[in-house]
């Protein structure tokens, strides 16, 4: 009976393996079109996929100054091509900092239909469509709340920035985030999106120096359309804000499950419209085939353990008569 037990624990193994299937087959594709790294421009000084604009000042070897440490800048940073992947993730190294010890006013990261139009909102236009995070680290008026702050605002091209509350009237989700500013570390910010499921946004930086969740939204649709963007802007008080990296990935499934009846499917014309799953660490990331022979693998021991199991039970019943 020990030897049936150990194989029906080995077939639980099994089943557990097997159900894993779902999500190591994620996959991601490099966004070349939205993505920065060093130099950042061409030999013709210019960004083949980025437009900028203000204040901006680039620096090939470090990075991409939405506005310096001085009074009433404003500055630019957007996609020439909108993100037209249906789930993606976004990475981006930011660095604000500055020598004063009153600073402001911070600054944003757009997906949104417009692009480059300068305006009030963390130096880019107001009545947006889409989507705005905001990195605020200039309190006006909002008590019982710590800054510097994060928070997403879905614009619908109608409704205006809630300047003098900073924002708290349009506020879908945030967090403080105190260790997202100074000038000794450089911190990040990951935003990943999949359609009709989920926005979620993680932080990095000297207060966590592992990924902490800002917010995680569900049911919250992004324009199709959208330009990836990033603004700053300066008053009576100033910073640094500074863009060193964005890496753009867009998330799919090589292999996604048939629709069951009764349930919509997708459109499987391109990875970008197939089915996502949330996307897993690289241990659960292996090639199929390598999962193909694991599965054919254990479903041989497990059939075999049944035998085994059998024939011993069958032994001992006989054995019991005499």
């Amino acid at each position: 009976m020990m030897v049936a037990r150990r194989w029906a624990l080995l077939g639980l193994l099994a089943g557990v393996c097997l159900g894993e299937e779902s999500h190591e087959s994620i996959k991601s594709i490099p966004l070349r079109t939205h993505s920065l790294a060093t130099p950042y421009l061409d030999s013709d000084m210019q960004s083949r996929w980025f437009d900028f604009g203000g204040d901006t000042i680039i620096r090939a070897d470090q990075y991409i100054r939405l506005t310096s440490e001085r009074p009433s800048q404003q500055g630019w940073l957007f996609s020439r091509l909108p993100l037209t992947a249906t789930n993606w993730e976004i990475e981006v190294e930011f660095s604000i900092h500055g020598q004063q010890n009153l600073y402001g006013d911070g600054m944003a990261m757009w997906l949104t239909k417009q692009r480059g139009i300068p305006g009030p909102v963390f130096g880019s236009t107001d009545k947006f469509e889409g989507l705005g995070i905001f990195f605020d680290t200039y309190k006006n008026n909002r008590p019982g709340v710590q800054f510097p702050y994060v928070m997403a605002m879905l614009g619908d091209g109608k409704t205006a920035y809630d300047q003098n509350n900073d924002g708290k009237a349009n506020e879908l989700a945030g967090c403080s985030a105190r260790g997202i500013r100074g000038a000794d570390h450089v911190a990040k910010a990951r935003l990943t999106y999949y359609q009709d499921n989920y926005l979620k946004l993680e932080l990095q930086h000297r207060d966590a120096p592992s990924w902490t969740e800002c917010f995680k939204l569900n049911h919250i649709t992004i324009p199709s359309v959208a330009y990836l963007g990033f603004s700053a802007h300066t008053g009576e008080l100033a910073d640094n804000h500074d863009i060193i990296r964005v890496e753009a990935k867009n998330l799919y499934s090589p292999n996604p499950p048939s629709p069951k009846p009764g349930v919509d499917g997708g459109s499987s014309a391109g990875p970008s419209e197939k089915s996502f799953v949330e996307p897993q660490s690289p241990a659960h990331q292996g090639g199929s085939w390598g999962w193909f022979f694991m599965k054919l693998i254990l479903l041989m021991m497990v059939l075999g353990g049944g035998y085994v199991a059998f024939t011993i039970w069958r032994t001992q019943r006989r054995g019991s008569r005499f």
